[in-house]
Order: structure tokens, then C-alpha cells, then sequence
């Protein structure tokens, strides 16, 4: 993981954590896991894992997430004013 990290900083994602590629690659690679998995496929997605596939999908995941723009209604509006 520490490679991996090194790898996705040389390329420019220097913000990006062991903890965010582990975190990705549980949820996307191996969202669905395999019975009998052995460790050398596990190590062999670490090594294929490319930058491009950890941005594409960063990029999903912050169009999933709720607009923090988009106005709030009465009732959420009501419960932030509360006191």
C-alpha cells in the first residue's frame, strides 16, 4: 500500500492516503467478495490499481454525494434555527 501510494504521488495526487486506496478498492474492486480468494490476486489488484481508476471513482462518488448547494426546505431549515 505504501508503494501504491508512492506511485499515486509521483503522478500528482499527493493528498491521496494508504487509507483512501484501501478504502477504494474495498468499494469497488472487491465490493462483492470471493469465496477462496488467495492473497497473490488480492496483491495482484493493489499492483493494477491505477491512478485513473482511483479518480474515476473519486469522481462517482462526489456526483452520489447530496449538493450542498441545492436550497434547504422549511422543515430542514426550521430544525438548523432550532435551539
Amino acid at each position: 500500500m505504501k508503494s501504491k501510494r508512492e506511485e499515486f504521488q509521483m503522478v500528482g495526487l499527493n493528498a491521496v492516503t494508504e487509507e483512501d486506496i484501501w478504502g477504494t478498492l474495498t468499494k469497488n474492486k472487491w465490493k462483492r467478495p470471493q469465496e477462496n480468494i488467495h492473497l497473490h490476486e488480492l496483491v495482484a489488484d493493489i499492483v493494477t490499481f491505477s491512478s485513473n481508476q482511483f479518480m474515476t471513482f473519486q469522481m462517482v462518488e462526489a456526483y452520489k454525494s447530496p449538493n450542498l448547494f441545492e436550497p434547504l426546505s422549511e422543515e430542514e431549515l426550521k430544525e438548523l434555527l432550532k435551539e
